[in-house]
């Protein structure tokens, strides 16, 4: 009984935060159910390489974070402050970005595969070459975003704010737009075909 008193403690201090995440997704999560009140402060932290599959982070604070090539599949980030973070090459495949704000975040070449960014932040955000493939950004703010060179086929953009969002060279084929008013867009190169879009508007 120590022992499990010992590792639930309500600590909040980012290195103590890192010792228990470090354990396993699993001990995390376990933590996080025991603790759900205590604030995740990872304001830089440095998670590079971590492996951090199916933690929950909802609400957590990542703001200048080093994510890069981080495995981050199934994880909750649900309204997760991820501002300035660096995911470059990060394996998010089938993630829980709902609600989160990604504002000038690097996500080039990361793996974004059917997860879900709706109503997420993305101002500004690097997406270059990334694999957006059957993702879903319903709803979210690509504003002043790079998606050059990114994958999009089956991508979901429903009522998704665009303003001078770069999407030089993508493909679009098989991708949802519904609803989207598209003002001074790249679009140079990039193919449409089969996509469904209804409710489009470029200007």
């Amino acid at each position: 009984m120590m022992t499990n008193n010992k590792e639930v403690s309500p600590i909040s201090g980012t290195n103590n935060l890192l010792s228990i995440l470090l354990r396993g997704s699993e001990t995390w999560n376990d933590w996080r159910i025991k603790n759900p009140t205590v604030p995740i402060n990872l304001f830089k932290a440095n998670l590079s390489n971590a492996l951090l599959r199916g933690a929950n982070f909802a609400s957590a604070d990542f703001r200048k974070a080093k994510l890069f090539r981080a495995d981050l599949r199934a994880t909750c980030l649900y309204r997760a402050d991820l501002r300035g973070a660096n995911l470059r090459g990060a394996n998010l495949f089938g993630a829980n970005l709902s609600g989160a704000n990604l504002s000038g975040a690097n996500l080039s070449n990361a793996m974004l595969y059917c997860a879900n960014l709706g109503g997420a932040n993305l101002r500004g955000t690097i997406l270059d070459s990334a694999n957006l493939m059957r993702a879903n950004f319903s709803h979210g703010d690509l504003r002043n975003a790079i998606l050059r060179n990114a994958k999009l086929q089956g991508t979901h953009f429903d009522g998704t704010r665009m303003l001078r969002t770069d999407l030089d060279e993508i493909n679009l084929s098989k991708t949802q737009i519904d609803g989207v008013h598209l003002m001074d867009i790249d679009l140079n190169n990039s193919a449409m075909e089969n996509a469904a879009i209804t409710g489009f508007l470029i200007s």
